[in-house]
Protein backbone atom coordinates (compact mmCIF):
# COMPACT_ATOMS: atom_id res chain seq x y z
CA UNK A 1 0.00 0.00 0.00
CA UNK A 2 1.32 3.43 -0.92
CA UNK A 3 1.74 5.85 1.98
CA UNK A 4 0.91 9.50 1.31
CA UNK A 5 2.41 11.46 4.19
CA UNK A 6 0.72 14.86 4.48
CA UNK A 7 1.49 15.41 8.16
CA UNK A 8 4.09 18.10 7.47
CA UNK A 9 6.64 19.37 4.99
CA UNK A 10 9.25 18.42 7.60
CA UNK A 11 9.02 14.84 6.32
CA UNK A 12 10.63 15.79 2.99
CA UNK A 13 13.92 14.23 1.96
CA UNK A 14 16.67 15.79 -0.15
CA UNK A 15 16.52 15.60 -3.93
CA UNK A 16 18.94 13.32 -5.83
CA UNK A 17 20.71 16.48 -7.03
CA UNK A 18 21.31 17.57 -3.44
CA UNK A 19 22.69 14.16 -2.53
CA UNK A 20 25.05 14.15 -5.48
CA UNK A 21 26.38 17.58 -4.53
CA UNK A 22 27.00 16.52 -0.93
CA UNK A 23 28.65 13.27 -2.03
CA UNK A 24 31.04 15.26 -4.22
CA UNK A 25 32.27 17.37 -1.31
CA UNK A 26 35.82 16.93 -0.12
CA UNK A 27 37.45 17.70 3.22
CA UNK A 28 38.62 21.04 1.86
CA UNK A 29 35.00 22.22 1.98
CA UNK A 30 34.71 21.49 5.70
CA UNK A 31 36.07 23.25 8.76
CA UNK A 32 35.26 24.14 12.37
CA UNK A 33 32.19 26.38 12.23
CA UNK A 34 32.44 27.41 15.90
CA UNK A 35 35.74 29.01 14.92
CA UNK A 36 34.15 30.45 11.79
CA UNK A 37 36.29 28.19 9.59
CA UNK A 38 33.77 26.05 7.73
CA UNK A 39 33.78 27.45 4.16
CA UNK A 40 30.48 25.80 3.22
CA UNK A 41 28.64 27.21 6.24
CA UNK A 42 30.17 30.62 5.57
CA UNK A 43 29.03 30.46 1.95
CA UNK A 44 25.51 29.46 3.00
CA UNK A 45 25.27 32.29 5.55
CA UNK A 46 26.49 34.85 3.03
CA UNK A 47 24.09 33.57 0.38
CA UNK A 48 21.16 33.58 2.80
CA UNK A 49 21.86 37.09 4.07
CA UNK A 50 22.02 38.46 0.53
CA UNK A 51 18.83 36.65 -0.49
CA UNK A 52 16.89 37.85 2.57
CA UNK A 53 18.28 41.38 2.27
CA UNK A 54 20.06 41.54 5.63
CA UNK A 55 23.62 42.34 6.70
CA UNK A 56 24.39 38.92 8.11
CA UNK A 57 23.01 35.44 8.72
CA UNK A 58 23.57 32.48 11.03
CA UNK A 59 23.10 28.75 10.38
CA UNK A 60 21.23 27.14 13.31
CA UNK A 61 20.06 23.62 14.03
CA UNK A 62 16.32 24.28 13.89
CA UNK A 63 13.59 26.87 13.57
CA UNK A 64 12.90 26.66 17.29
CA UNK A 65 16.53 27.43 18.07
CA UNK A 66 16.54 30.18 15.45
CA UNK A 67 13.50 31.89 16.94
CA UNK A 68 14.91 31.66 20.44
CA UNK A 69 18.33 33.16 19.61
CA UNK A 70 16.51 35.94 17.74
CA UNK A 71 14.44 36.74 20.82
CA UNK A 72 17.41 36.53 23.18
CA UNK A 73 19.47 38.86 20.96
CA UNK A 74 16.87 41.65 21.07
CA UNK A 75 15.51 41.50 24.63
CA UNK A 76 16.54 41.32 28.26
CA UNK A 77 15.16 39.02 30.99
CA UNK A 78 12.02 40.60 32.41
CA UNK A 79 10.99 42.20 29.10
CA UNK A 80 7.57 41.52 27.66
CA UNK A 81 7.09 40.35 24.07
CA UNK A 82 3.95 40.29 21.91
CA UNK A 83 3.08 37.01 20.18
CA UNK A 84 0.09 36.02 18.05
CA UNK A 85 -2.12 33.65 20.05
CA UNK A 86 -1.71 30.66 17.70
CA UNK A 87 1.93 31.33 16.86
CA UNK A 88 4.52 28.58 16.86
CA UNK A 89 6.76 30.52 19.25
CA UNK A 90 3.96 30.76 21.80
CA UNK A 91 2.43 27.31 21.58
CA UNK A 92 5.02 24.89 20.23
CA UNK A 93 8.51 25.86 21.36
CA UNK A 94 8.31 24.40 24.87
CA UNK A 95 7.99 27.76 26.61
CA UNK A 96 11.63 28.54 25.82
CA UNK A 97 11.07 32.30 25.67
CA UNK A 98 9.95 32.23 29.30
CA UNK A 99 12.10 29.39 30.63
CA UNK A 100 15.38 30.35 28.99
CA UNK A 101 14.87 33.98 28.03
CA UNK A 102 13.08 35.05 31.21
CA UNK A 103 10.57 36.85 29.01
CA UNK A 104 6.96 37.65 29.79
CA UNK A 105 4.52 36.95 26.98
CA UNK A 106 1.34 38.72 25.94
CA UNK A 107 -0.66 37.28 23.09
CA UNK A 108 -2.78 39.06 20.53
CA UNK A 109 -5.62 37.63 18.42
CA UNK A 110 -5.57 38.00 14.66
CA UNK A 111 -7.38 37.42 11.40
CA UNK A 112 -5.14 34.83 9.75
CA UNK A 113 -2.08 36.38 11.39
CA UNK A 114 -3.13 40.00 10.76
CA UNK A 115 -3.57 41.91 14.04
CA UNK A 116 -5.84 44.74 15.05
CA UNK A 117 -3.38 47.60 15.53
CA UNK A 118 -5.77 49.32 17.93
CA UNK A 119 -5.75 46.19 20.09
CA UNK A 120 -1.98 45.86 19.81
CA UNK A 121 -1.60 49.42 21.03
CA UNK A 122 -3.65 48.58 24.12
CA UNK A 123 -1.05 45.94 25.03
CA UNK A 124 1.92 48.30 25.08
CA UNK A 125 3.13 48.93 28.63
CA UNK A 126 3.67 52.36 30.14
CA UNK A 127 7.46 52.74 30.23
CA UNK A 128 7.17 55.32 33.02
CA UNK A 129 5.29 52.98 35.34
CA UNK A 130 7.77 51.24 37.62
CA UNK A 131 5.35 48.32 38.05
CA UNK A 132 5.25 47.35 34.36
CA UNK A 133 7.68 45.13 32.46
CA UNK A 134 8.90 46.97 29.35
CA UNK A 135 7.42 45.92 26.02
CA UNK A 136 10.42 45.27 23.78
CA UNK A 137 9.58 42.96 20.86
CA UNK A 138 6.74 42.28 18.43
CA UNK A 139 6.61 38.96 16.54
CA UNK A 140 4.69 37.78 13.50
CA UNK A 141 4.55 34.44 11.66
CA UNK A 142 4.53 34.33 7.85
CA UNK A 143 3.22 32.05 6.48
CA UNK A 144 1.08 31.29 9.52
CA UNK A 145 1.03 27.59 10.27
CA UNK A 146 -2.12 27.23 12.37
CA UNK A 147 -4.08 29.64 10.21
CA UNK A 148 -3.56 27.21 7.35
CA UNK A 149 -0.40 28.55 5.73
CA UNK A 150 -1.93 32.02 5.44
CA UNK A 151 0.21 34.76 3.90
CA UNK A 152 0.58 38.10 5.69
CA UNK A 153 0.79 40.79 3.02
CA UNK A 154 3.75 43.11 2.59
CA UNK A 155 1.56 46.12 3.44
CA UNK A 156 0.58 44.57 6.78
CA UNK A 157 4.22 43.74 7.59
CA UNK A 158 5.14 47.34 6.81
CA UNK A 159 2.44 48.55 9.21
CA UNK A 160 3.69 46.15 11.88
CA UNK A 161 7.21 47.53 11.52
CA UNK A 162 5.89 51.11 11.72
CA UNK A 163 3.90 50.16 14.82
CA UNK A 164 6.98 48.58 16.38
CA UNK A 165 9.17 51.59 15.65
CA UNK A 166 6.56 54.01 17.01
CA UNK A 167 6.47 52.03 20.26
CA UNK A 168 10.25 51.49 20.43
CA UNK A 169 9.97 47.74 19.81
CA UNK A 170 12.03 45.40 17.67
CA UNK A 171 10.17 43.32 15.10
CA UNK A 172 10.95 39.60 14.61
CA UNK A 173 9.52 37.56 11.76
CA UNK A 174 9.11 33.82 12.22
CA UNK A 175 9.42 33.00 8.54
CA UNK A 176 9.69 29.24 8.83
CA UNK A 177 7.91 29.07 5.45
CA UNK A 178 8.77 32.56 4.20
CA UNK A 179 9.66 31.28 0.73
CA UNK A 180 6.15 29.85 0.42
CA UNK A 181 4.90 33.38 1.08
CA UNK A 182 7.27 34.83 -1.52
CA UNK A 183 6.24 32.30 -4.17
CA UNK A 184 2.57 32.77 -3.26
CA UNK A 185 2.86 36.55 -3.70
CA UNK A 186 5.22 36.20 -6.68
CA UNK A 187 7.74 38.66 -5.20
CA UNK A 188 11.41 38.41 -4.18
CA UNK A 189 11.62 37.20 -0.61
CA UNK A 190 13.55 40.34 0.41
CA UNK A 191 10.42 42.39 -0.33
CA UNK A 192 8.71 40.53 2.52
CA UNK A 193 11.61 40.43 4.97
CA UNK A 194 12.82 44.04 4.60
CA UNK A 195 10.40 45.27 7.26
CA UNK A 196 11.69 42.92 10.01
CA UNK A 197 14.69 43.48 12.27
CA UNK A 198 15.30 39.74 12.39
CA UNK A 199 14.04 36.82 10.34
CA UNK A 200 14.16 33.07 10.86
CA UNK A 201 13.47 30.65 8.01
CA UNK A 202 13.65 26.88 7.78
CA UNK A 203 15.68 24.90 5.28
CA UNK A 204 14.13 21.66 6.53
CA UNK A 205 10.53 22.22 5.40
CA UNK A 206 9.49 23.03 1.83
CA UNK A 207 13.12 23.54 0.80
CA UNK A 208 13.67 19.84 1.54
CA UNK A 209 16.93 19.94 3.47
CA UNK A 210 17.42 17.28 6.15
CA UNK A 211 18.54 19.71 8.89
CA UNK A 212 18.80 23.38 9.67
CA UNK A 213 17.42 26.90 9.66
CA UNK A 214 18.76 30.41 9.13
CA UNK A 215 18.56 33.56 11.23
CA UNK A 216 19.21 36.85 9.43
CA UNK A 217 19.45 40.45 10.60
CA UNK A 218 21.91 43.21 11.32
CA UNK A 219 25.55 42.35 12.07
CA UNK A 220 24.95 43.36 15.68
CA UNK A 221 22.00 40.98 16.07
CA UNK A 222 23.86 38.09 14.43
CA UNK A 223 26.96 38.56 16.61
CA UNK A 224 24.72 38.23 19.67
CA UNK A 225 22.77 35.34 18.14
CA UNK A 226 25.97 33.42 17.45
CA UNK A 227 26.91 33.58 21.11
CA UNK A 228 23.43 32.53 22.21
CA UNK A 229 23.54 29.65 19.70
CA UNK A 230 26.71 28.43 21.42
CA UNK A 231 25.05 28.80 24.83
CA UNK A 232 22.17 26.60 23.65
CA UNK A 233 24.50 23.87 22.41
CA UNK A 234 24.04 24.76 18.76
CA UNK A 235 27.71 25.32 17.96
CA UNK A 236 28.33 22.56 15.43
CA UNK A 237 31.79 21.77 14.14
CA UNK A 238 32.21 20.49 10.55
CA UNK A 239 28.65 21.57 9.81
CA UNK A 240 29.30 22.10 6.10
CA UNK A 241 28.23 18.52 5.50
CA UNK A 242 24.64 19.57 6.23
CA UNK A 243 24.92 23.22 5.20
CA UNK A 244 25.71 22.02 1.67
CA UNK A 245 22.11 20.92 1.20
CA UNK A 246 21.03 24.49 1.94
CA UNK A 247 23.23 25.95 -0.79
CA UNK A 248 21.26 24.10 -3.46
CA UNK A 249 17.94 24.66 -1.68
CA UNK A 250 18.39 28.43 -2.01
CA UNK A 251 18.82 28.27 -5.77
CA UNK A 252 15.92 29.91 -7.70
CA UNK A 253 14.73 26.70 -9.33
CA UNK A 254 14.31 24.96 -5.97
CA UNK A 255 12.53 27.92 -4.41
CA UNK A 256 10.23 28.22 -7.43
CA UNK A 257 9.43 24.51 -7.11
CA UNK A 258 7.29 25.44 -4.10
CA UNK A 259 4.59 26.52 -6.55
CA UNK A 260 4.01 22.80 -7.25
CA UNK A 261 3.16 22.28 -3.57
CA UNK A 262 0.74 25.22 -3.65
CA UNK A 263 -0.93 23.82 -6.77
CA UNK A 264 -1.31 20.41 -5.14
CA UNK A 265 -2.84 21.94 -2.00
CA UNK A 266 -5.44 23.70 -4.17
CA UNK A 267 -6.15 20.45 -6.04
CA UNK A 268 -6.67 18.68 -2.73
CA UNK A 269 -9.00 21.44 -1.50
CA UNK A 270 -11.04 21.33 -4.70
CA UNK A 271 -11.25 17.55 -4.56
CA UNK A 272 -12.48 17.46 -0.96
CA UNK A 273 -15.02 20.20 -1.69
CA UNK A 274 -16.23 18.11 -4.60
CA UNK A 275 -17.14 15.24 -2.27
CA UNK A 276 -20.23 17.24 -1.27
CA UNK A 277 -19.87 16.42 2.42
CA UNK A 278 -20.61 18.65 5.46
CA UNK A 279 -17.05 19.94 5.74
CA UNK A 280 -15.51 23.41 5.90
CA UNK A 281 -12.64 23.40 3.42
CA UNK A 282 -10.17 26.27 3.51
CA UNK A 283 -8.98 27.87 0.27
CA UNK A 284 -5.20 27.49 0.75
CA UNK A 285 -2.80 30.37 0.21
CA UNK A 286 0.21 28.08 0.06
CA UNK A 287 0.94 24.42 0.86
CA UNK A 288 -1.20 23.94 3.99
CA UNK A 289 -4.86 22.95 3.86
CA UNK A 290 -7.16 23.00 6.88
CA UNK A 291 -10.39 20.98 6.74
CA UNK A 292 -12.91 21.38 9.57
CA UNK A 293 -15.19 18.48 10.46
CA UNK A 294 -18.57 18.31 12.23
CA UNK A 295 -18.45 18.50 16.03
CA UNK A 296 -19.86 14.99 16.38
CA UNK A 297 -17.10 13.49 14.24
CA UNK A 298 -14.64 11.33 16.17
CA UNK A 299 -11.34 12.77 15.02
CA UNK A 300 -9.09 10.11 16.55
CA UNK A 301 -11.05 7.42 14.72
CA UNK A 302 -10.94 9.41 11.49
CA UNK A 303 -7.18 9.93 11.65
CA UNK A 304 -6.70 6.24 12.45
CA UNK A 305 -8.89 5.11 9.55
CA UNK A 306 -7.16 7.47 7.11
CA UNK A 307 -3.81 6.12 8.25
CA UNK A 308 -4.98 2.57 7.57
CA UNK A 309 -5.91 3.76 4.07
CA UNK A 310 -2.37 5.12 3.62
CA UNK A 311 -3.11 8.83 4.18
CA UNK A 312 -1.23 10.42 7.08
CA UNK A 313 -2.20 13.84 8.47
CA UNK A 314 -2.37 15.73 11.75
CA UNK A 315 -5.51 16.34 13.77
CA UNK A 316 -5.88 19.82 15.30
CA UNK A 317 -9.06 19.71 17.41
CA UNK A 318 -11.91 19.37 14.87
CA UNK A 319 -9.63 20.08 11.92
CA UNK A 320 -7.22 18.05 9.88
CA UNK A 321 -4.11 19.76 8.55
CA UNK A 322 -2.86 18.47 5.20
CA UNK A 323 0.57 19.71 4.09
CA UNK A 324 1.83 19.21 0.53
CA UNK A 325 5.56 19.05 -0.17
CA UNK A 326 8.37 17.71 -2.34
CA UNK A 327 7.68 14.07 -3.15
CA UNK A 328 3.90 14.50 -3.39
CA UNK A 329 2.50 14.65 -6.94
CA UNK A 330 -0.92 15.08 -8.59
CA UNK A 331 -1.48 11.33 -8.70
CA UNK A 332 -0.93 11.18 -4.92
CA UNK A 333 -3.44 13.99 -4.43
CA UNK A 334 -6.13 12.17 -6.40
CA UNK A 335 -5.44 8.96 -4.50
CA UNK A 336 -5.71 10.92 -1.25
CA UNK A 337 -9.08 12.36 -2.29
CA UNK A 338 -10.33 8.85 -3.12
CA UNK A 339 -9.20 7.50 0.26
CA UNK A 340 -10.81 10.41 2.12
CA UNK A 341 -14.06 9.77 0.25
CA UNK A 342 -14.03 6.09 1.20
CA UNK A 343 -13.22 6.78 4.85
CA UNK A 344 -15.76 9.56 5.31
CA UNK A 345 -18.41 7.58 3.45
CA UNK A 346 -18.26 5.00 6.23
CA UNK A 347 -18.38 7.59 9.04
CA UNK A 348 -20.95 10.15 7.89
Amino acid sequence: MKIIDLRSDTVTKPSPEMWEYVKSMGNSQLGDDVMGEDPTVNELEEKAAKLIGKEAALFVTSGTQGNLVSLLSQTKPGDEILLEELSHIYGHEVGSAARIGGLMIRTYPSNKGVPSFEYLQSLIRDREDIHDPPSSLLCAENTHNYHGGAIISIDVLKRMKEFASYNELKFHLDGARIFNAAVGLNVPVAEITKHADSVMFCLSKGLSCPVGSIVAGSKEIIIKARKFRKMLGGGMRQAGIIAAFGLLALEPKWINRLSEDHKNAKLLAAGIKGLDLPLKVQEPDTNILMVEFPQNMGMAELISDLSKQGVMAFNIKQKIRFVTHYGINEEDIQLCIDKISITLGKML
